[in-house]
């Protein structure tokens, strides 16, 4: 790796951390490898082209106070956004799963009080409404709102269909798994 790929590799290090050349002189000096605000700037900010050399000994405290390997700030920053960009890519993916698991959920819940309130009558649900805090009433509405709405996106278009092929599609948007087979 050359010098310069290492320099653009503390820059990037230090904007990750929201970290200014003080900031950055200061953790240095304060990890054992005391290094002034302006040889921090030569580093990453040359002027002129003349870029002040990265010393073995600076380079080992740049990757301590970063808490990496000395090894590691040595990978080119290309290959760091990519591995980065992989890994958001993997959790973004995670959490649309657990979105949807949640949201299935909801229905699941949101659809089972609907019911109640339909057995009970509608003077339990006014009873429920006067009987809850601001908060909590306002929490109902806005899933009751929200479930009214699915309902209706999801069942668009079902006036061709048969009851029971209807029922189905009610059965995978309440339990998100195929009809008759498991949920996973």
């Amino acid at each position: 790796m050359s010098e310069g790929n290492l320099a653009r590799r503390i820059a990037w290090e230090m904007h990750h951390r929201g970290w200014s050349q003080e900031r950055m002189a200061r953790e240095m000096t304060d990890a054992g490898y005391p290094l002034h605000q302006s040889s921090i700037s030569k580093i990453v900010n040359p002027k002129d082209g003349k870029r002040r050399a990265i010393s073995v000994d600076d380079a080992l405290g740049f990757a301590h106070v970063f808490d990496v390997t000395l090894e590691e700030l040595l990978i080119p920053l290309e290959a760091v956004w990519d591995s980065e960009l992989r890994d958001g890519l993997e959790r973004l993916q995670d959490l649309h799963q657990q979105r949807e698991t949640i949201d299935r959920e909801l229905v699941t819940v949101v659809t089972q009080i609907v019911d109640l309130f339909q057995a009970a009558g509608e003077g339990a649900f006014e009873e429920h409404m006067q009987a809850v805090d601001e908060p909590a009433r306002q929490r109902l509405l806005t899933e009751l709102g929200r479930w009214g709405q699915q309902m209706r996106a999801q069942l668009d278009g079902t006036d061709g269909l048969t009851d029971s092929e209807r029922r189905e599609r009610l059965h995978h948007i309440l339990y998100g798994d195929q009809p008759g087979g498991d949920a996973s």
